[in-house]
């Protein structure tokens, strides 16, 4: 099991603000949190999806000369042309904070539709990425729920670390030593529980690295 503290953990958190803010990557840290003393860091990310994709499934499962006419008739409308040309946004609000139950960090987030209106549980475990939705659905209970925001007091989306411990020896078998190593560490938990709920991480992070047995100073 790989565990930080939580002093380790706000290290962790400002090496690896100084690499997001070298490469452009616009994490931040929180000044509203409650507890004086608690870290959070956050990211807003927004992804554009396209209207009416259900109409544009449906249609591809029909015969490829009803397809054509049907394209020249709605080419030729110009309100259903302006409709196909229309796209919606899905803003997501990431944070990464510490949980002291469990010694490592949870990311949490919301996520809104492009009208304002928040995305609900079954929205979010609908939106989960296929390469881990299976995984992620079959205990959907036990890894991704609703809960209160420990640092801001709202309900917020979060990622269950019940298991992040053991996640990350599998990566990191070394405890982290030293502030690069620490930084290591949040990246690579990061690259493990980002990517299920729409946030990806640039290759970039691990450019400058250079580990040596399992220990980077």
């Amino acid at each position: 099991m790989t565990t930080i503290s939580y002093e380790e953990f706000k290290t962790a958190c400002l090496e690896f603000l100084e690499l997001s803010s070298k490469i452009g990557d616009p994490w931040k840290l929180r000044s509203d949190v409650q507890d004086k003393d608690g870290l959070c860091i956050h990211k807003v990310q927004h992804i554009k999806r396209k209207s009416l994709e259900e109409h544009e499934n449906k249609t591809t499962c029909k015969g490829d000369r009803q397809l054509e006419e049907e394209e020249e008739e709605e080419s030729s409308d110009p309100a259903m042309m302006e409709t196909y040309n229309t796209t919606h946004f899905t803003t997501y609000d990431y944070h990464i904070v510490y949980s002291l139950s469990h010694s490592v960090p949870v990311l949490y987030f919301n996520a809104w539709h492009s009208s304002g209106q928040l995305l609900t549980l079954d929205e979010v475990w609908e939106g989960v990425d296929v390469t881990h939705r299976e995984q992620i659905l079959s205990n959907k209970w036990g890894a991704l729920t609703q809960a209160e925001h420990p640092l801001l007091g709202r309900p917020y989306f979060h990622l269950h670390p019940c298991n992040t411990a053991k996640l990350i020896a599998q990566v990191l078998p070394q405890p982290p030593c030293g502030t690069a190593a620490l930084r290591i560490y949040l990246i690579s938990w990061l690259s493990m529980f980002g990517p299920p709920v729409g946030l990806e991480i640039p290759l970039y992070y691990f450019a400058e690295q250079n580990t040596r047995n399992g220990c980077v100073r």
